[in-house]
């Protein structure tokens, strides 16, 4: 029996060890780029007073922590991407918007968190999806979906004369599933697989658990 009832496991797998391999991968590369890099010294100092850091092992490594959270970051929006895309009657478009259902006339831009856009690239993804719908026959909506709102509230906000929504990610799931809940079990169902590859602990899984409740809408 599948994790969940709108995704294969064999799919959702790859695309978990895919997203992980990204990971280790922009983990071995952070050691490197520090070697490679001219490390701001000033920023060092400031760094390692206010983390408490007393050992250069420790700050290299929390120094490395930034590239490595950027990267996963930027991998999770692919993730998100790439399971909207394995959902019945929707493809990973990813040629002008992320997302297309045809049979549901829907197309969406997929954003991981609200701070992953400036202004003008926003503007220009809004734009874009205002084009893209006017393109199409009549009946179509596009959605710019931030994964991780600003605030933990579902919303859906109209951004202009056409068809064009901005929403959070677990709105957008349960358009895309018709499922409430389907963003809280992928969770679930990510952390499973996750686990199965490598235990992750239980006070990592508490503490991933209380983040999904105090940052994802239900």
């Amino acid at each position: 029996m599948s994790r969940l009832s709108w995704i294969q496991d064999e799919v959702l797998e790859d695309i978990v060890d895919e997203i992980l391999n990204r990971a280790l991968s922009a983990q071995q590369n952070s050691i490197q780029r520090l070697e490679k890099n001219v490390i701001d010294p000033f920023s060092s100092l400031f760094l390692a007073k206010a983390s408490d850091i007393t050992n250069q092992k420790n700050l290299k490594r929390v120094q490395g922590y930034h590239t490595i959270s950027s990267a996963i970051s930027n991998a999770i929006g692919y993730l998100h991407q790439k399971v909207i895309g394995s959902i019945d009657g929707f493809i990973d478009y990813d040629s002008g918007y992320d997302i297309e259902s045809t049979n549901r006339k829907i197309i969406a831009e997929i954003k991981n968190k609200h701070n992953t856009m400036n202004s003008s690239n926003r503007d220009k993804v809004i734009s874009d999806l205002d084009i893209a719908i006017k393109q199409k026959q009549n009946g179509w909506v596009a959605y710019l979906v931030i994964i991780i709102p600003k605030t933990p509230k579902r919303y859906k906000t109209q951004l202009s004369k056409r068809q064009v929504y901005e929403v959070d990610g677990t709105t957008f799931y349960e358009i895309a599933t018709e499922s409430k809940t389907a963003m809280r079990d992928l969770f679930y169902a990510v952390m499973d697989i996750l686990d199965s590859r490598k235990p992750l602990g239980s006070s990592v899984v508490k503490y991933c658990e209380n983040v999904l409740k105090e940052g994802i809408p239900e």
